[in-house]
């Protein structure tokens, strides 16, 4: 009885040995085939160079261990060749980030350069539109003020020329008036001359038939006294005599002596043929020339400065510069002309002879002695 225990004991403790063996060879397999489902590389080389027959006598395994391996190499080897490419990519990335980065950095300093130029092209562009409005508006306060001038220029240019009409018909009518006051004073003078000689003709008609009575009284008397007639002819003349002022033309050459006289208003000028001295004293002031086609105003200054303004329909004409006199010669140095709003500079000299020269007028003769200006003050 005490054998067959022992036997079923040794029975047993081998089957327990034979249970373990075959657990421990379970567990190897299982953490094998774990190992190359999860790609643990390094248990599945130890476990397969680890000496353990159950394994290194399962060809399946070991089929399996060896196309684990092969394809893990072959892993291995995309992976470094991957890395590798992955390397070169990640450099050639880096660098193309770096020569991006020095792109996008010039790129910025370029935009940041023309920026700079283009705010100061704009600020240029402001500052000669500003300079230029204000340019404009200078010229148009420069053009309305020159426009205000010659508007006034024009108005008094007017002004004048209508208070000359004004002056010339006042002149005119006077003239007409005294024209016909003389006129009237002559007819009265003709009418009262001929009635005068109406007069003397009926006084010697009458002295006529008296002595032709007379005559005829002492013919009749000669008849009667022969001897009478040479004595009593005496009083034939003496009858005439008194006739003689019907012949008499003196009242008439009483009458025609003032139209004769009128050249008296020539008698300046024969004066003035002799040579003058034109004071600078009496040449100081403003003269001016008023007509129907222009207004002339010369200012002859004491510092030897002169401006002549001629003022037209169509514009303004200014002669500014410098004068001299020596006796009868009046010199002017133009140095500038202006045209209404267009002046030059320039050095003209005009030489005219004092014609006349008095407190209030001063007549300027040209080279050919013709009257350049007939001033008045």
């Amino acid at each position: 009885m005490r054998i067959s225990f022992l036997i079923l004991l040794v029975n047993a403790l081998l089957f327990t040995q034979i249970a373990s063996a075959a657990s421990e060879e379970t567990k190897l397999k299982s953490a094998l085939l774990k190992a190359l489902k999860t790609h643990d590389t390094k248990t599945v080389k130890a476990l397969a160079e680890g000496g353990y027959e159950s394994i290194d006598r399962d060809d399946v395994l070991q089929e399996k261990i060896y196309e684990y391996l092969d394809a893990e190499r072959e892993r291995d080897i995309q992976a470094k060749a991957k890395a590798k490419a992955d390397t070169i990519a990640k450099k050639q990335a880096e660098e193309k980030a770096k020569t991006d980065a020095v792109a996008a950095q010039k790129a910025a300093e370029e935009k940041a350069k023309a920026d700079a130029v283009a705010k100061q092209n704009a600020e240029v562009k402001a500052a000669a539109a500003a300079v230029a409005a204000k340019k404009a508006a200078e010229d148009k306060k420069k053009k309305d003020a020159l426009a205000a001038k010659n508007k006034a220029k024009a108005d008094a240019v007017a002004k004048q020329k209508a208070e000359a009409k004004a002056a010339a018909a006042a002149v005119a009518a006077k003239k007409a008036s005294e024209d016909k006051k003389k006129k009237d004073a002559l007819a009265a003078k003709k009418a009262k001359e001929e009635k005068a000689r109406q007069a003397k003709a009926a006084e010697k008609k009458r002295k006529d038939a008296a002595a032709a009575e007379k005559k005829a009284a002492a013919e009749k008397q000669a008849k009667a006294k022969k001897e009478v007639p040479k004595k009593k002819a005496a009083p034939k003349k003496t009858v005439a005599t008194p006739a003689a002022p019907k012949v008499k033309a003196a009242p008439k050459a009483v009458i025609a002596a003032p139209v004769v006289a009128a050249p008296v208003i020539a008698a300046p000028v024969a004066a003035a043929a002799a040579p003058l001295t034109a004071s600078d004293k009496d040449l100081i002031g403003t003269w001016k020339q008023i007509s129907s086609e222009k207004v002339i105003t010369l200012l002859i200054e004491e510092d030897t400065n002169f401006s002549l303004e001629q003022v037209e329909d169509d514009g303004t004409l200014t002669i500014t510069g410098t004068w001299k006199s020596e006796e009868n010669i009046f010199m002017l140095s133009i140095k500038k002309v202006q045209r209404n709003v267009h002046s030059r500079d320039t050095n003209i000299h005009r030489i005219y002879k004092v014609e006349r020269l008095s407190k209030h007028r001063l007549v300027l003769l040209d080279k050919r002695n013709r009257i350049a200006y007939d001033l008045k003050r």
